[in-house]
């Protein structure tokens, strides 16, 4: 399964910097195979594996911002399943599918 995974500070107390640290960190402490992008991380793993490093990213964005906004989309199947995840298994056309999944134009977010 390969996750993307985006946590952006926002609002007056914004310390992106702090929570891209962070992030980082987590990130690359969970062993899981990954790629930085921009503001996202796309990772591969298993559900498990992916939703508990979103809930540490996400817990550790809410420790230094009043409020911030994390996004995931999920891209799962037989083509795309880790038989391990020591060395990164998805293919250029994985990440393509990814990029092409449809953008969320935030309509939902409460102001």
């Amino acid at each position: 399964m390969l996750l993307e995974l985006s946590v952006l500070p926002n609002g007056k107390s914004r310390r992106v910097s702090d929570a891209a640290a962070g992030l980082s960190k987590i990130i690359d402490a969970s062993g899981l195979c990954h790629q930085a992008k921009d503001t996202r991380t796309i990772l591969e793993g298993t559900w498990e594996q992916l939703m508990a490093v979103a809930k540490k990213c996400h817990d550790e964005v809410m420790k230094t911002n009043e409020q911030f906004v994390t996004i995931m989309r999920a891209l799962d199947g037989p083509e795309v399943e880790s038989p391990g995840l020591t060395a990164c298994s998805h293919t250029p056309a994985d990440r393509a599918r990814i990029k092409d999944l449809p953008e969320d134009d935030g309509d939902w977010l409460i102001p």
